[in-house]
């Protein structure tokens, strides 16, 4: 007796690459010779109107009518006024180029640290005439990094530091109105994944064999299939491929300076029949990560398709930049593969990324430590990590666990900021709901009970 399978159509959702904002990430003629300083000046001149705007609103009509001093180095001491000007963080631990070329270079160079925090480290405010040490308790208890625009109040002490009493950022960009969440229509989900480390020591087959068909709609029974039919598109937030560690045999002849033994295309060869698979089914986009053969510095150009000839053959596999701007259904996202927040990690004493990454939302930036410790392309006359528009949706990938909240601002603005961790360690992705911005993790794993 034959029994018969129900077919399932996937759900269609519209989709804009948002190209105003997406083609300021494309570098298309490379010029290194600019100086990054053009950048800092760009960032100041573009975003301190806003945050003027925001420090007059939250402070003028304060009883002690504070007055806005334009330049740092003109402030009066014992003046209650508000300054705007770049977050500049004092620490002796940061790296510094100026100073590495001083020293002798036969000196070894010092191990990578995970933070370049110290007691001693010092926050100063700077502008287009000088900078200026900020102190107080309320320095003391914030997150701040390199790079960050903000307005400061308080008044200059007989040490000629700025003590603050308080401080502002930018002020929150529009954001697109979500009229989903006041309908009845079924849900669509968009699933971000990241770190699938095809070709490192934590990669499992099994897990992305699983993968594919639960992203296909092969695995599980009726609920399983349905859930994924609604799934109408998939985001891979950088890292899919790792170059595996190789062993050098000198012993081997190299012709032409060419060692075949560096050269590993397998990583790439199931990468590519891994998306042929998925594309087959669903709309796909592929960021690149520090780890992913794309260009180092931010943002990060797409992966080139002649990598990937399979997959590149279907009209829903899409190679993008990092970071990278969509919109989905009217739902706009932006996402990084991760660099970003895990360059904040390293100015800050806490561990907690999901609150650097809300902080980033706050700061309206989202790499303020480019290009200080965070290589860019030298911008002269843009900022394209400017947040111009709020996202709804705001993912980071390859973070250390999976983490999410939704950040209500004002005017009701809710952006869904999504924290992902590697597949290839977590097997572990996440769908969030483009109607309600609702986020659930799930979770593959081929391991049995003892093992895990």
């Amino acid at each position: 007796m034959e029994t018969e399978t129900a077919s399932m159509d996937r759900r269609q959702a519209t989709f804009d690459n948002l190209g105003s904002l997406q083609e300021d990430f494309h570098v298309r003629a490379r010029d290194y010779k600019l100086q990054y300083a053009h950048l800092y000046f760009m960032r100041l001149m573009l975003m301190r109107p806003n945050v003027l705007r925001h420090a007059q609103l939250k402070w003028g009509s304060l009883e002690s009518r504070p007055k806005h001093v334009e330049k740092v180095l003109d402030v009066q001491q014992g003046e209650i006024s508000y300054l705007v000007g770049t977050v500049y963080m004092e620490m002796k631990m940061k790296p510094n180029i100026l100073n590495d070329i001083t020293k002798d270079h036969w000196i070894t160079a010092q191990p990578d640290r995970p933070k370049y925090t110290d007691d001693d480290d010092s926050v100063y405010l700077e502008d287009e005439s000088g900078r200026v040490k900020l102190t107080g308790t309320k320095i003391s208890k914030e997150l701040f990094v390199t790079g960050v625009i903000m307005g400061v109040l308080g008044s200059e002490d007989v040490g000629g530091d700025f003590k603050v009493v308080d401080y502002c950022y930018t002020l929150p960009p529009e954001q697109e109105p979500l009229h989903h969440m006041e309908t009845d229509e079924a849900d669509k989900y968009v699933a971000l994944v990241s770190g699938l480390g095809i070709g490192s020591n934590d990669f499992k087959p099994l897990e992305l064999d699983l993968l594919t068909e639960y992203l296909t709609g092969e695995l599980g029974g009726n609920k399983e299939q349905t859930d994924c039919a609604n799934i109408v598109r998939v985001i891979f937030a950088g890292n899919s491929l790792i170059t595996p560690d190789v062993i050098e045999d000198d012993t081997k002849a190299k012709k032409y300076g060419y060692d075949r033994s560096k050269f590993v295309t397998e990583p790439t060869a199931i990468f590519d029949g891994f998306l042929r698979d998925v594309c087959s089914s669903v709309p796909v986009d592929i960021m690149p990560g520090d780890c992913d053969p794309s260009s180092v510095t931010m943002p990060q150009q797409p992966i080139h398709q002649a990598l990937l000839p399979s997959a590149r053959e279907y009209s829903t596999f899409q190679s993008v930049t990092n970071p990278y701007w969509s919109s989905i259904d009217n739902v706009t996202l932006l996402g990084t593969s991760g660099q970003t927040i895990d360059d904040i990690f390293r100015y800050v004493k806490t561990d907690d990324r999901l609150e650097m990454a809300i902080s980033s939302l706050r700061w309206g930036h989202m790499a303020p430590t480019a290009p200080d410790t965070l290589w860019c392309y030298p911008f002269k006359d843009k900022d394209p990590f400017i947040m111009s528009r709020l996202p709804h949706i705001y993912f980071i990938g390859n973070q250390d666990k999976f983490a999410t909240e939704l950040v209500i601002g004002e005017d009701e603005r809710r952006t869904r900021v999504v924290m992902l961790p590697p597949f290839s360690t977590s097997g572990t992705i996440a769908l969030v709901n483009l109607r309600t911005l609702e986020c659930n993790s799930v979770t593959f794993s081929t391991a049995s009970d003892e093992q895990k």
